[in-house]
């Protein structure tokens, strides 16, 4: 193959697209992208955002709605108020129809003041055992599900309710 030929011309055009970033050049080393450059509350403790981002999670669809947020922010307050939303989140999953049988049991395992926010994590387990005539029939279905133990961090501020999944669960 002659160094001028297209195919040459072609495989050197292709290593220069594959490697391009990978070797640092006279500007430096790459920057960051906008989503590594961003921390997000699951940061350790000393890296996480202040304020928070003003955003809430959302619950489920179901018979429970979101409990009253706190007028006044203490560990306290934030604890219960937790506690109180992570059961209505899960048993809103749970939940199928009327004829549910939602069994669950919240335990709040911590909460910790930040700066102007708190941490709180809790964990729910429960099932639910659901009979009756299914949807646009009168044979009647059976549907079981359990919520094996989940455990959920909380982020809250008065702005602010940010639910993710514990680091320690896959």
């Amino acid at each position: 193959m002659s160094p001028n030929s297209p195919l040459s011309l072609i495989a050197v055009l292709a290593l220069v697209v594959l490697t391009a970033g990978c070797v640092e050049g006279p500007a430096g080393p790459p920057t960051a992208t906008h989503s590594e450059a961003v921390q997000s509350p699951t940061d350790t403790a000393t890296d996480v955002q202040t304020p928070l981002p003003n955003r809430t999670v959302e619950l489920p669809e179901g018979p429970k709605e979101r409990p009253e947020r706190p007028g006044r922010l203490t560990e306290d307050s934030v604890g219960e108020f937790v506690k109180t939303h992570e059961y209505r989140y899960a048993y809103n999953g749970l939940w199928y129809s009327e004829h549910s049988e939602v069994t669950l049991d919240c335990e709040l395992q911590n909460v910790t003041e930040r700066d102007g926010w708190y941490e709180a994590t809790v964990s729910c387990s429960g099932s639910s055992n659901t009979g009756g005539p299914a949807e646009g029939t009168e044979a009647v279905t059976e549907l079981i599900s359990d919520w094996s133990t989940l455990t959920y961090v909380y982020y809250v501020d008065e702005n602010s309710l940010i639910r993710e999944r514990a680091d320690d669960q896959n």
